[in-house]
């Protein structure tokens, strides 16, 4: 009894484990393009957001929310120390927060199968971010500092893997080229490491409830669920990048509703929770702009899920 336990699982996580290397390696080449694009765009955009951020308190939300729905990892970041600063009001950092994806738009990409949900993805954030921060600058306003701007007064810390965000920060000189050249080639790895990590979790849960075969397993169990997108949330508001790539996954293998993806993604502000929670000196408003952003996710996907039903 014990060598035919011993064999089954041994194939189980054979098949996982199979699939799972198979499936990480079919998405790197087009990752690595998505990233090398994405690592472009950011290093020649992201010094200009410093200008952007104080040209209007009125436009600070819309603005916000358009650059973070553009694929990127350090506009959270940079948000997070503008706001520490007070150079933004809580509603144009949340806004940041709701419409960041973080590495969920590359991951979706690089998987023909869930491509066409981009677009609905990024609208409904999208929506979601400028509603949230406008409410919130009206019922939290915010005392900014209208001292003029310079990259001397702001320093934006690193993205991930210690990549520069700025170009034009201190730290940054002379290291542009080298960042654009390795820092891509770096994040893929690392996200198809979380791909290939969260989907041999998924297989293996999904071979051994199955008895070894996708086709057979009832994913309703799990859709059925109301409290997923709860459950979401809590999870995408955990400050790494992995995150946004666990809950990507998980919804393309087909273990959460596109409801719980909106939910976990807004949560997902990556890195700049973190350097949020280090620099901001208030720690009552700290912990408002969480409980904000957590409640503020969860309601977006319970909507999703009324307007989907």
């Amino acid at each position: 009894m014990d060598t035919v336990l011993n064999l089954t699982l041994a194939e189980v996580l054979k098949s996982s484990l199979t699939e799972a290397f198979w499936d990480c390696i079919g998405i790197i080449p087009l990752l690595l393009l998505i990233f090398y694009l994405i690592e472009i765009v950011e290093y020649f955009y992201s010094d200009k957001i410093l200008h952007f951020a104080k040209l209007s308190k009125k436009a600070g939300p819309f603005l916000g929310a358009l650059f973070a729905a553009i694929p990127q990892c350090g506009l959270s970041i940079i948000a997070s120390t503008m706001y520490c600063k007070r150079f933004i009001t809580k509603g144009t950092l949340l806004s940041v927060y709701l419409a960041t994806s973080d590495e969920a738009i590359p991951v979706l990409l690089a998987s023909p199968k869930r491509v066409e949900i981009i677009v609905p993805l990024i609208l409904i954030k999208l929506a979601v971010a400028l509603v949230a921060g406008y409410l919130i600058d009206f019922l939290f306003p915010s005392k900014l500092d209208l001292a003029p701007l310079s990259d001397a007064k702001v320093k934006i810390e690193k993205g991930c893997h210690s990549h520069e965000i700025v170009k034009n920060s201190e730290s940054a000189q002379g290291s542009g080229l080298r960042s654009i050249l390795f820092h891509p080639l770096v994040h893929t790895l690392s996200v198809a490491f979380f791909i290939f990590v969260v989907t041999f979790l998924v297989n293996t849960c999904i071979f051994a409830l199955s008895g070894g075969s996708t086709d057979s397993f009832n994913f309703s169990i799990f859709q059925n669920n109301l409290v997923q997108p709860a459950i979401a949330a809590f999870f995408g508001i955990i400050p790494n990048c992995a995150v946004s790539v666990g809950i990507t996954i998980l919804y393309i293998k087909g273990v959460i509703t596109f409801a719980s993806c909106v939910s976990g993604l807004c949560a997902g502000a990556g890195l700049g929770l973190l350097v949020l929670l280090k620099n901001n000196k208030d720690k009552k408003d700290t912990a408002l702009i969480l409980a904000l952003l957590l409640a503020i996710s969860v309601f977006a996907g319970y909507l999703t899920l009324f307007f989907r039903s």
